[in-house]
């Protein structure tokens, strides 16, 4: 007999001596329990007791005379019977899970709203990174400050890029970015060329160096601050905060920045009322929650 098949068969949800008695009988086609004992080695009366769930599972037959034959239903499609009813219970369970999730939200989104108290949170693994990227294009954003390096954003693997330039097309919100690079301005625009969306509000500028240089200011409400620690993968660890202080000490450092005379244009995109120069008005917070 063979233990690997049996093995899979424990995967398929089988009990060890299920597996052993199901593969004996599909192995010796119509059989009885003496053979089935003599080739599992399991005593009859353990056998007699193993049957009654494997017919329930629909994977054997046994005739109606005595002493009876058992006969196993063609292997695959009994198999492939198992594998429908673990989706459909699976299926169940997460329709089952969706609607709970629905109602909690429904029922959590109807108490008082709570005035929200300022937090500091260290993202320090790729999986909370992630999850927290995630989150910002689940609620209505309308303006990102970003100042980063060409190279953070054309890596591949952990980050969010492609789906912040989406979300700025899709939603009408204004992208404003600094790219801190030591190549050159003609390098850094053909980085800008190729991720800036025709459709997006999005204005780059190229500035060769600078204090901080990987951080985002969204909605002048949350801060999201690269630190020197990594995660497993090598991205920086991120603080993340809705302090106003904070957020306002970037806020003004990407404004001196931003208005810098060695701050050079690389990309511009005005398909849409556009506000050129940060002023004081344009840094107003917007009505968003964080």
């Amino acid at each position: 007999m063979s233990d690997d098949i049996v093995t899979k068969l424990v995967d398929f949800g089988f009990t060890i001596n299920q597996a052993k008695v199901y593969l004996s009988i599909v192995q010796s086609g119509r059989t009885r329990v003496g053979r089935i004992s003599k080739n599992t080695q399991l005593h009859r009366q353990d056998i007699y007791k193993l049957l009654p769930k494997l017919e329930k599972m629909g994977l054997i037959t046994k005739t109606i005379d005595k002493p009876f034959m058992i006969e196993a239903i063609p292997f695959q499609k009994a198999l492939e019977n198992v594998i429908l009813k673990e989706r459909e219970k699976a299926n169940k369970k997460i329709t089952y899970l969706e609607r709970n999730l629905r109602e909690m939200v429904d029922a959590l989104q109807n108490q008082p709203e709570l005035k929200e108290e300022a937090r500091f949170t260290l993202l320090s693994t790729d999986e909370a990174i992630k999850n927290k990227c995630k989150f910002i294009f689940k609620k209505p954003r309308k303006q990102f400050f970003l100042m980063t390096s060409p190279e953070n954003i054309v890596k591949p693997g952990l980050h969010y890029y492609n789906d912040l330039f989406r979300y700025i097309a899709d939603n009408k919100a204004k992208l404003r970015i600094v790219l801190i690079s030591t190549d050159g301005k003609e390098a850094v625009k053909q980085v800008a060329d190729k991720l800036a969306s025709k459709n997006a509000t999005v204005h780059v500028k190229f500035l060769q160096k600078t204090v901080n240089k990987n951080f985002q200011i969204i909605d002048n409400q949350e801060a999201w601050v690269a630190t020197q620690q990594k995660t497993e993968q090598g991205y920086p660890c991120i603080l993340w905060t809705n302090d106003s202080n904070v957020v306002d000490v970037y806020r003004d450092y990407f404004k001196k920045v931003w208005n810098d005379p060695m701050a050079k244009t690389v990309y511009r995109n005005e398909s849409r009322e556009y506000i050129p120069q940060l002023s004081d008005e344009t840094l107003k917070p917007n009505p968003v929650i964080a």
